[in-house]
């Protein structure tokens, strides 16, 4: 995969959740270098688009903690090495024969069962308050593009024509949401200690 080069200011900008304008950039300037290489790993277009979408997660819940090495291309080198982890882990997926259709992500990235408490309904619960949380924060748009693919297991293509907006910006959009209702669970299972 071949990336361009990285802006430092542009990564710590991202380290501020609420820098709209660097995530938007930010996916301007690499989504289609991730989808070009799941697609150059076999992987069909949905597929693709959703290595894209973890691997922006990735980035997005750990960017405030990454430090260049002082390497030319540390940061490309990271996030090859992080997309080419979350294709592989879908290449693998995919290959299940009991592989269930979408809708599974929230659960897998948001409730992951290390991060919480055992209880399904504490689980559950947290990730309805969490989310009544964020809906209050973020812009209709926003939300509504996180519920059409989170939820309703929209494809980022399909949300995108039915809100009128770009796909990037869907994948922005549920990046965002995503991160900020984990983050918030988080805080609430270390408060429920």
């Amino acid at each position: 995969m071949s990336l361009p080069d990285t802006r430092h200011s542009l990564l710590a900008r991202l380290a501020e959740p609420a820098d709209a304008a660097a995530w938007e950039e930010f996916v301007q300037i690499y989504e289609q270098a991730v989808f070009r290489y799941s697609r150059g790993r076999g992987l069909q277009d949905a597929d693709a688009w959703e290595v894209v979408q973890q691997v922006l997660l990735v980035v997005h819940r750990r960017i405030a903690q990454w430090r260049p090495n002082g390497q030319p291309g540390a940061f490309r080198s990271w996030l090859l090495t992080t997309a080419h982890r979350v294709c592989q882990h879908a290449i693998r997926d995919s290959r299940r024969p009991d592989r269930g259709e979408g809708g599974s992500l929230p659960n897998q990235v948001l409730l992951a069962p290390a991060d919480f408490p055992e209880t399904r309904d504490w689980r559950q619960w947290a990730f309805c308050w969490a989310a009544a949380q964020v809906e209050r924060d973020v812009e209709p748009a926003t939300w509504k593009a996180f519920t059409l693919t989170a939820l309703d297991g929209l494809t980022a293509t399909a949300a995108a024509e039915r809100l009128g907006i770009r796909v990037g910006s869907v994948y922005t959009a549920k990046c965002r949401v995503m991160a900020r209702i984990r983050e918030l669970v988080r805080q609430l299972a270390r408060e429920d200690e």
